[in-house]
């Protein structure tokens, strides 16, 4: 190995004999060194790097020498040149002074900073580093993309060129290498333009099994180490029966700098309703700022709503969205989002997402120490046509702090929770609340090994009311209902105590862990007077979770009156393969029964329901869990919930059931799905469900797919039926989805 400096001489035999001569040599040693160095960038385009680096080039050659006569330095013999994380390799490496050129030949291979290896026959590169070409090109990428080339040549230092050019991310074929790939792109020229900074192909098209599919005679993108770049994005392909028609939208993405862009995207429709024809412009902008990052949207067109029989009925439609998240400072951010619609009909007829409430929020929280604060704002707007948006709440302010101590003696420690709401609608109730809610804990393990907790707390609370039905919680009393305009307020205490004791039995092939727990609550009957309005906690469901839980309700509307004692027991096992098995059950028994307690909640009696969850899961192989909830004194099941998933990955299958009875808001309701997966041939996948309503006999839903996901190529097809339609993908009752995917290249979609 031989190691040269820019200012060493080359030859051993060739002495020095003046000062004039060796300053030549070096200075040619030098550009060979330079040249050379040229080779390991060419690949890559930054020849700047090579010529700014300091580093010094390793060389390592059979033999090296300089032909005076010729003006040829020369290096053959398993050649191998590097300079920082670059190598080059080939049988011979020359420098010609006489026509400034330098090459490489035999068995050339680059290996590349970045992870890409380059190969070629024949490498050849002008001094002045402008114009090179590279014979029999072939490249391993990074990400195991393969690209190749009949020549590849630098032209003026700006652009490369790719004559006879073929792409393809698909690995090679196992079992035999010289199949043809899934897919790649061919290309009679491709050039590569640095200034640009773009990649074009002239007559370019795309094999897949080696069988044309698609031809362009141009297409341009981004360079690979482009990030974003102005120019268009994969076009989408919907057809809907009704009135969403046959659409295409096409984005075109405009960089306006490192921050910003803008995404405008026109949408066409044909065969819609009412209009024939029609479409959409819509527009997106993204922006980073120093403390965050902001995107808003708009829409737009000028015709006729679908339900208008007469289609010269035209007028403005259109949405407006956004969304933001920005730091204040290291312990404040804030936040907004929103949507909205000029008509119900609009998102889904172009598929722009509509659910049946559009959400405004406009935020900002606060976390420093132990404590939290949040202001939150909040409005809705519908496209449920039985919903009305005179009667959606608009919340603002909504203001709550919460606050934990450090514990303090014998490990307890306090909590504070302050709130404020106002809530106002255009029809309907209004309510504004002030809560203020202290609490102290004090959990203790005994040298016996039980566990105790004890919890007092007060919730005070102040209302300010109109239009409240104190007979109800409808939020929207008619005129001829006696309602409560005014003030009230509540002082709520609640005490509780919780006694836990784990006994553990490790065993040889199994641990088991049995835990009985027993907790009294203790409150007045009280304070859930019908002149405090109910808002946020008209939801109510008795399960296995909230059988300890002091508060059972989920908002501050109304509390958890009464005293009961609430027992159980959980009882786990595990195995020494990760298998589990796990059951609970609990009840709770109310010897001060609160005269509030929802209709069909499971808790209007002295002994509540029964509630249980039971879960196995012996292996990766089988999972199931079934929780319950049942009544003791009519001997009746009131829930019940299956879920059962059994098989391994290429092949398994899943039930889910749910039982309702005499549920105030619903009904009794009764439903079953399954589903079954599976993948194959290593590529390959398929499922299939379907939902059926053993109340009405009749199938709710239908869901099947079909699928190919390999390394570098995907194709999806998925379909289902529901017997409602209308959704956010079709005006009817059956969706169905084409997708496919090109590694590197991005998704093409259709939806019908």
């Amino acid at each position: 190995m031989r190691r040269l400096e820019p200012s060493s001489g080359f030859a051993a035999s060739e002495q020095p004999t003046a000062r004039p001569a060796a300053n030549r040599r070096a200075r040619r040693l030098r550009r060979f060194l330079l040249g050379a160095t040229a080779l390991l960038c060419l690949w890559r385009l930054d020849l700047a790097a090579a010529q700014a680096s300091d580093s010094p080039v390793n060389l390592i050659a059979d033999e090296a020498g300089y032909d005076q006569e010729l003006g040829v330095y020369v290096a053959r013999g398993h050649v191998e040149m590097a300079q920082d994380d670059r190598v080059v390799m080939a049988d011979t490496i020359t420098y010609n002074e006489r026509s400034k050129t330098i090459s490489a030949s035999g068995n050339v291979t680059l290996l590349m900073p970045s992870g890409d290896t380059v190969f070629a026959n024949y490498v050849d590169l002008s001094d002045d580093f402008q114009n090179g070409v590279i014979k029999s090109f072939r490249a391993l990428l990074k990400d195991k993309s393969r690209l190749a080339a009949y020549s590849a040549h630098r032209v003026n230092g700006t652009k490369q060129i790719l004559n006879k050019a073929v792409y393809t991310p698909c690995l090679p074929c196992k079992t035999d290498p010289t199949r043809q790939p899934v897919w790649q792109i061919k290309a009679d020229q491709v050039v590569r333009d640095e200034e640009a900074q773009t990649i074009t192909y002239h007559g370019a098209w795309m094999e897949m099994w080696g069988v044309p599919v698609f031809y362009t005679p141009f297409f341009q993108h981004p360079d690979v180490d482009v990030k974003r770049q102005s120019g268009l994005l994969n076009p989408t392909f919907s057809v809907s029966s009704g009135r969403s028609g046959v659409q295409l939208r096409q984005p075109y993405f405009v960089t306006m700098g490192d921050d910003k862009d803008v995404t405008i995207t026109p949408i066409a429709r044909v065969m819609g309703e009412p209009d024939p024809a029609g479409g959409v412009l819509m527009g997106e902008y993204r922006q980073r700022v120093p403390n965050g990052v902001f995107t808003l949207a708009a829409s737009g067109t000028y015709e006729a709503e679908p339900e208008d029989d007469d289609e010269d009925n035209r007028k403005l439609r259109g949405h407006v969205a956004g969304q933001g998240l920005f730091d204040l400072s290291r312990d404040w951010r804030w936040g907004f989002n929103f949507k909205n619609t000029t008509d119900r009909d609009y998102l889904r007829q172009y598929h722009l997402g509509s659910r049946r409430w559009l959400e405004d929020t406009l935020w900002s929280e606060g976390f420093f120490g132990r404590s939290y604060f949040e202001a939150r704002g909040y409005g809705w707007q519908t496209t449920d046509d039985d919903l009305r948006d005179d009667t959606a709440p608009i919340i603002a302010p909504l203001l709550n702090y919460n606050f934990t101590s450090e514990p303090g003696a014998g490990g307890g420690y306090w909590g504070l929770d302050v709130g404020m709401m106002n809530l106002v609608r255009r029809e309907g109730r209004d309510a504004f609340r002030v809560s203020m809610h202290p609490s102290w804990n004090l959990p203790y393990t005994s040298s016996w090994g039980d566990v105790w907790e004890l919890n007092l707390s007060v919730a005070a609370d102040l209302y300010a009311t109109n239009r409240t039905d104190p007979e109800s919680d409808n939020f929207d009393a008619s005129e001829d209902t006696p309602t409560f305009d005014g003030v009230t307020g509540r002082v709520f205490p609640q005490g509780s105590l919780k006694w836990r004791y784990p006994f553990v039995k490790p065993g040889e092939t199994f641990t088991q862990v049995l835990q009985p727990i027993v907790q009294l609550v203790m409150s007045p009957d009280c304070c859930n007077t019908g002149k405090i309005p109910n808002e946020d906690s008209r939801a109510f469901e008795w399960d296995d979770t909230k059988v300890f839980a002091p508060d059972r309700f989920t908002g501050l509307d109304r509390v958890d009156a009464g005293s009961r004692v609430n027992y159980g027991f959980d009882w786990s096992a595990y195995n020494n393969s990760g298998g589990r098995a796990e059951v609970f059950l609990g009840q709770s028994y109310q010897f001060i029964r609160s005269r509030d307690e929802p209709e069909n909640s499971g808790i209007r009696s002295d002994l509540t329901d029964l509630v249980g969850r039971v879960a196995l899961q012996p292996n990766e192989l089988l999972n199931a869990t079934y929780r319950f909830r049942f009544n003791v004194e009519d001997a009746k099941m009131k829930r019940q919930e299956v879920s059962l998933t059994a098989g391994p990955q290429e092949f398994y299958g899943s039930v889910n059931y749910i039982h309702l009875s005499d549920n105030d808001d619903f009904g009794s309701r009764e439903q079953i799905y399954g589903s079954l997966n599976t993948k194959f041939l290593d590529y390959w996948s398929a499922s299939a469900g379907a939902s059926y309503d053993l109340v009405e006999n009749e199938v709710n839903g239908l869901y099947g797919g079909f699928g190919y996901n390999d390394e570098c190529f995907g194709f999806n097809i998925n379909a289902q039926y529901s017997p409602d339609g209308d959704t956010d993908i079709s005006s009817g009752k059956f969706a169905a989805f084409v997708t496919f995917t090109f590694k590197n290249l991005g998704d093409i979609g259709a939806s019908f």
